[in-house]
């Protein structure tokens, strides 16, 4: 589990009759990330041209542009297509995409139409009230009008008689009418730049505004009927075709990928040559599916290479979620540790330790499992402002905050344990002793905090050992332990000074802490040499770095008790002031528990990401991308023969 999957360069060799099957198999199993045969295989045999591809090319890109008129619709159904000839013959059988077409082509128009006539119903409604003329003298060849509103409303009404010369206004309460030559168009523009002023264009209409309100009210309604018969006949169309078509486009651009994927292969006039990447755990199972799609007439040879594997992560379901977090911070090699098991044990329990609340343990806790549900569920229509979610967004999207929210889960959980042993209740303390009181027993959450500095630092050093050792890197390992001896050299003295004990070589336990600093300065010397000394400093910030999981405790705790203090001495003076410390109470305690979301957070996955894996970590891998596309329309045959729900068949 500390360690990616293990990876082998295999290069298939088979028949070209096979090549169909084959590239089926490899799809469908999705074990092999396929590279480019050699130049001296590819001298030999050539590259891979597939005759089909322009052709299925055309057929994706018609369903692509088919399923995004449809609305989406989910049937449950999964289909299965046996061969292309069966996919494009089903495909042939589809005639709806004129219809269609049409039908989003009308609903666009209607819905032009239906903006300019609300938009035109505004300006009729935003004319002065005195106006009671036909609203035909207001546009014409010569004259253009227009309704201004806004804040700036009254200045423009105070100059626009001097400046508009020949200009006809119409003041009212809300709004001013002006009707000028077109050709002083530009002198109106001036006159209103520069003012608050929002300026509606009055369009040609022809009748008395009651008249015409009554008409584009009526030509609104009818435009609404027509687009809701349109809705409701695409709507049905959807909910015949939709699974179908997009079960054809889902194994159309497999078919496509399938095409694009035959030009890193060799291919002879009657054998092909696939190189590629398999994780040592699935050989068995690839070579079964080659042996049923080839009828055993296949060949499959380790191939020598110095490159280095891709990357393929294999954790326990409980700390893959955590795997976001290492590959937001590089993705690991794959001949390094994998630390997404470590991260997952250690960001909860320094999240939760941070906390140590069982009040705000449990509001996060709440507040993670809210957000899951609705991000999950998400309602028809959202409270929260479009603008927030919007920006929110452009940070993060739905699945980060997926990952995160369940993140928050276990240190939460953590949060509230402490909590109790720390006897915080969002900052009210219960009746009980505790041997944990943030406050009375500082020094020993200090010492603990430091303890848990130097296994983190030493843990990370002997992973840094092994993982040179293993590399066959031996003065580099070395170096590695050089480090945790002068790590532990200096951790020995410095317990030593704390308990005022003599650091002279008369005490054995300071003699073995200079034996250990020089030992450890002359490996890493050895190892790394004279350049790498001048991090020696930063073993002690590293360890002591461990001590602001107390401090930001603290800073929780203290502000939380303040926060009630401030609530509770309201209370005991008057009732206003009782009314004024409540809000305070609820305003900052809300406060409070955003910092404690996001400063243990910040500070937790930084005391990993900084302090531990700078001593073993490399990362810079290079993902594991095997050949395969992810289906929710359609069933492989893969997935046909090992058991999965029975397929709703293309030709049905």
């Amino acid at each position: 589990m500390l360690k990616p999957a293990k990876m082998q360069r295999l290069r298939i060799v088979f028949s070209k009759e096979y090549s169909a099957k084959v590239l089926t198999a490899l799809h469908d199993m999705g074990v092999m990330q396929i590279e480019y045969v050699p130049e001296n295989i590819s001298a030999l045999l050539g590259h891979g041209e597939s005759a089909t591809y322009a052709r299925l090319g055309d057929y994706a890109q018609r369903f692509r542009g088919l399923e995004s008129l449809l609305y989406p619709s989910d049937s449950g159904k999964r289909y299965a297509f046996a061969s292309i000839e069966e996919l494009t013959t089903k495909a042939d059988s589809i005639f709806i995409d004129g219809r269609v077409a049409d039908i989003r082509k009308e609903l666009d128009e209607l819905d032009a139409k239906r903006n300019a006539l609300n938009e035109s119903v505004e300006v009729l409604k935003n004319l002065p009230e005195q106006f009671a003329s036909d609203v035909s003298i207001l546009s014409t060849t010569g004259v253009a009008s227009f309704v201004i509103t806004g804040p700036g409303l009254k200045e423009f009404n105070s100059s626009a008689e001097k400046r508009l010369g020949g200009a006809v206004i119409v003041e009212g309460r809300r709004s001013t009418l002006v009707s000028i030559d077109k050709a002083d168009e530009g002198t109106f523009s001036s006159v209103a730049e520069g003012l608050k002023l929002y300026v509606e264009a009055v369009p040609k209409l022809s009748g008395m505004v009651h008249e015409e309100l009554t008409r584009l009210d009526s030509e609104i309604n009818e435009a609404k009927r027509r687009s809701r018969a349109l809705e409701d006949e695409l709507r049905h169309i959807s909910a015949e075709y939709y699974p179908l078509v997009s079960a054809i486009r889902e194994q159309l651009d497999i078919e496509v990928e399938k095409q694009e994927i035959t030009t890193r292969l060799g291919v002879g006039k009657s054998v092909v040559a696939v190189d590629g990447w398999v994780p040592s755990s699935k050989l068995d199972l690839l070579r079964a599916e080659l042996k049923r799609a080839t009828g055993n007439s296949y060949v499959i040879d380790n191939v020598s290479t110095d490159a280095l594997p891709p990357t393929k992560l294999e954790n326990p379901a409980s700390a893959k979620l955590f795997e976001f977090f290492i590959r937001f911070y590089s993705l690991p090699r794959s001949d390094e540790f994998d630390p997404t098991l470590i991260f997952a044990l250690a960001f909860p329990i320094f999240f939760g330790f941070m906390i140590g609340d069982v009040g705000y343990g449990i509001v996060m806790l709440l507040g993670a499992l809210w957000l899951i549900h609705r991000i999950a569920h998400p309602p028809e229509r959202s409270r929260i402002p479009k603008a927030l979610k919007n920006f929110i967004h452009t940070i993060i999207s739905n699945n980060g905050l997926n990952v995160i929210a369940r993140s928050i889960i276990p240190g939460a959980l953590i949060a509230i344990v402490l909590g109790v042993l720390f006897n915080e209740y969002f900052g009210f303390q219960l009746p009980y002793a505790t041997p944990f009181n943030v406050e009375v027993h500082l020094s020993t959450l200090l010492v603990i905090s430091g303890w848990i500095g130097v296994f983190m630092v030493s843990f990370g050093f002997v992973l840094g050992f092994l993982n040179r050792l293993l590399d066959g890197e031996r003065k580099h390992a070395m170096a590695k332990l050089g480090w945790l001896a002068a790590a532990w050299g200096i951790i020995i003295i410095g317990l030593a000074v704390l308990h005022k004990q003599p650091i002279g070589i008369g005490n054995p336990f300071a003699l073995l802490s200079y034996v250990l600093l020089a030992g450890g300065v002359l490996t890493v010397l050895y190892g790394e040499g004279f350049q790498a000394l001048m991090e020696l400093p930063s073993l002690i910030s590293h360890i002591l770095s461990y001590t602001r999981l107390v401090g930001i405790l603290l800073a929780s705790v203290i502000l939380a008790q303040v926060i009630d203090y401030v609530f509770m001495r309201g209370w005991y003076h008057s009732i206003w002031l009782g009314l004024l410390g409540t809000l305070i109470l609820v305003i900052g305690q809300l406060f409070n528990i955003v910092i404690a979301l996001f400063e243990p957070g910040i500070q937790g996955a930084r005391l990993i990401y900084v302090e531990f894996f700078s001593k073993f970590f490399t990362g810079n891998g290079r993902e594991f991308r095997p050949f395969a596309s992810r289906r929710r329309r359609t069933l492989s045959s893969f997935e046909l023969r090992t058991g999965e729900p029975k397929a709703q068949s293309g030709r049905a």
